[in-house]
């Protein structure tokens, strides 16, 4: 069996919904757990611990501690009182067909939809005037139930392992040493009774405690520590005691009850003082004992941040051994802010907590694919993981837009590590799969937006159109020609084509045109009509023509729609530049000359790896550019993007450059604002942080 489902009525942060009389309201939050890892993510305040307290007190601890329902746990509206009512549901589900489990629940099991057994269990609180709390916990079918207690209740009991736990503590001797409440659950530490009188005899431990003890307790009383307690005595009855109370101390080593013999043990690495992490791996070592013992009941641990304490591969050695062995040792559902864990963990165990509701990645409620789910598990790094736990996320597909766009969002006053946005370089064109994390399935009507994940998630990528100056340089034969997998979807896929070399063979697809050039582009064909086939110009209007301004500027409106008809979805959103790439609408910009400097900045890092760069040089350069580059043209524009575009200047390195020079440069938030080619990156940048007012006043979400 394992916790299949929760649901919270009015529970600290989450209120309820539908009706405003309480027993009738739906639950303010829902949460699908799956039997085996389930790993809550999510920023501060996102509701991860008050899920993960919900559950404790519906089902209480091994550790038998005292949870009550307090005030502040009563949900509270912006600016109003607190609730007088909550409750919390849990429901069990994945019974064994034997019904071994089901059979301590008979009481209050039920079946659900699909005809399996399923237990809920209900915790229901109410404050009375004078702020006292009354509390019950019921489970049945119906909505009331009957109370649920003995045996049964404690077989619901979970492992609880707190945010900033005490592992020393807890494995340490002591009435409420937890490890001697896990040794004692043991079946090694159960005492056994006679066949014969079916009284219960003596567990090994006791009897060689016993013997242990008859010893010590030897030594003070007739041996070296005798007079120890002669000297005390000696205190009490003829300094401190009155009259007849004759009463003599004595020197006794404690009961050798068994679970007394085991509150003295500790659980301890060697003999050194160990530090945190591995105390903390020891903690849950013994607690995992106690599962792999557990034969009936609910196996369900609580571990709130994993990683506390523990170093980066101690964390990963840990969830690694938890998800392949999860099948043994229970359901686990954990809370972490580690970007390590957080890349680790399968995607479709995790589940984003985000402002007041949980957004789960598995297979039923995202738009993933089963080779989404794979490709991201290979490339999902700490660093791409932030997106888990942002407030806005910038997907790019570049170093450039990385180390560039977090410059120009500083300087125009909004810093993204202040609205909580991370920037996720994807490394290529995959974004696709990227964003796929953020869209819910089925969800894509305006209707559910209040079931979107609420994540600002813009799509910064290159619209790939060469300029009409990149094929000039190509030379005058280069050809325009279009690929139609659909409508929409537009590339050039030749460069220097010289129509009379094709051959005038039927042609049934763009695969089998190119298969045909490929290997016949020497012969010259006999039956051509104006240079273009027939059947592709049929098929494909603008095949065999020329290459211009215009059909260039077709081309960059097409892929415009095109990527933001493929990527506008939810609250994902599409940025494109106006022309071809970062770099090349850079050198349109106003921001030309900087582009210039910052590339030979970095041509001159390239070439002097042992140095740095000095203000002198900086100077140096800058007045080269100021002679060099008098005009700002279409021209200019590509000579200064060429070496970039050909790889001859690194690009991550020149980005880096830029913004040094830009942050260096007065005046520059006009700039960044008023200029149209940079237009698609301050839109972004807006986005994922907050509306922005237009010139007119009016806000703008674009």
């Amino acid at each position: 069996m394992y916790l299949s489902e929760l649901k919270l009525w009015n529970f600290r942060k989450y209120g309820t919904t539908g009706e405003k009389e309480f027993e009738k309201s739906e639950p303010g939050l829902v949460v699908n757990f799956k039997d085996g890892v389930n790993v809550l993510v999510g920023e501060n305040d996102s509701g991860k611990t008050a899920i993960v307290d919900a559950i404790r007190y519906v089902l209480k601890t091994q550790s038998l501690e005292f949870i009550p329902i307090e005030d502040k746990d009563f949900h509270k509206e912006k600016g109003g009182e607190r609730t007088t009512e909550l409750k919390i549901e849990c429901t069990f589900s994945g019974f064994d067909a034997e019904g071994r489990d089901a059979g301590h629940f008979l009481e209050w099991i039920g079946f659900n939809e699909k005809n399996e057994f399923e237990l809920k269990v209900r915790l229901y609180a109410k404050r009375k005037d004078d702020n006292s709390i009354y509390q019950t916990v019921k489970s049945g079918i119906d909505t009331d139930g009957s109370f649920i207690e003995g045996d049964a209740r404690d077989l619901l009991r979970v492992i609880y392992l707190k945010p900033l736990r005490d592992a020393l503590s807890e494995m340490t001797q002591g009435n409420k040493s937890r490890f001697a409440q896990i040794l004692k659950s043991l079946d090694l530490f159960k005492k056994q009774k006679d066949k014969i009188t079916g009284k219960k005899i003596n567990h090994p431990l006791e009897t060689k405690y016993g013997e242990l003890k008859h010893k010590i307790d030897d030594y003070f009383d007739s041996g070296d520590g005798q007079t120890i307690i002669e000297t005390i005595n000696s205190f009490l009855l003829d300094d401190f005691f009155i009259g007849s109370d004759n009463r003599k101390a004595i020197i006794s080593l404690a009961e050798n009850e068994l679970s007394e013999i085991l509150r003295q043990l500790n659980l301890i690495l060697e003999d050194n003082k160990s530090g945190l992490g591995s105390l903390n791996l020891l903690y849950i070592a013994a607690e995992l004992l106690h599962l792999k013992e557990r034969k009936t009941g609910l196996k369900l641990t609580l571990i709130e941040e994993l990683e506390a304490h523990l170093h980066p591969q101690y964390q990963l050695r840990l969830i690694d051994f938890i998800q392949k062995e999860s099948k043994e040792y229970g359901q686990f559902i954990l809370t972490t802010h580690s970007t390590t864990l957080a890349s680790t963990i399968e995607l479709e165990n995790l589940i984003i907590c985000k402002e007041d509701r949980v957004f789960s990645m598995g297979h039923d409620y995202t738009q993933l694919e089963e080779g989404d789910y794979r490709f991201l598990e290979r490339f999902l790094d700490a660093t791409k993981a932030n997106l888990f736990f942002a407030k806005g996320v910038i997907i790019v597909e570049g170093d450039a837009e990385n180390l560039l766009i977090p410059t120009i969002a500083k300087l125009i006053d909004r810093p993204l590590h202040k609205y909580g946005v991370s920037i996720v370089n994807v490394g290529s064109t995959a974004f696709n799969r990227y964003r796929k994390i953020f869209l819910r399935k089925d969800k894509d009507n305006v209707e559910f937006k209040d079931q979107w994940l609420d994540i600002k998630v813009a799509v910064i990528t290159d619209l790939d159109v060469p300029s009409m100056e990149y094929w000039e340089d190509k030379g005058t034969n280069s050809v325009y020609l279009i690929l139609h997998k659909d409508i929409s979807d537009l590339e050039i896929i030749t460069k220097d084509v010289e129509w009379e070399n094709i051959i005038n063979i039927p042609i049934q697809s763009i695969s089998e045109f190119q298969k045909l050039y490929k290997y016949n582009k020497k012969e010259i064909t006999k039956n051509l009509k104006q240079g273009v086939n027939d059947q592709l110009e049929s098929k494909f209007p603008e095949f065999g023509k020329v290459i211009n301004e215009d059909l260039i500027q077709k081309q960059r409106n097409r892929k415009q729609h095109k990527y933001k008809n493929e990527i506008n979805c939810q609250n994902v959103k599409g940025f494109l530049p106006q022309a071809w790439t970062l770099e090349y609408d850079l050198a349109l910009s106003d921001l030309f000359k900087e582009l210039e400097i910052s590339k030979r900045l970095a041509k001159y890092l390239d070439s002097n790896s042992s140095t740095y760069i000095t203000d002198e040089i900086i100077k140096e350069i800058k007045e080269e550019v100021e002679t060099d580059l008098l005009n700002q043209d279409a021209k200019t524009a590509y000579e200064i993007f060429k070496p970039l575009n050909e790889g001859k200047i690194s690009k991550a390195t020149t980005a880096q450059c830029l913004a040094l020079i830009l942050e260096q440069s007065e005046e520059i938030k006009d700039v960044l604002l008023k200029d149209p080619n940079l237009k698609y990156l301050i839109d972004a940048i807006y986005y994922v942080t907050e509306p922005y007012k237009t010139e007119g006043g009016q806000e703008n979400e674009e």
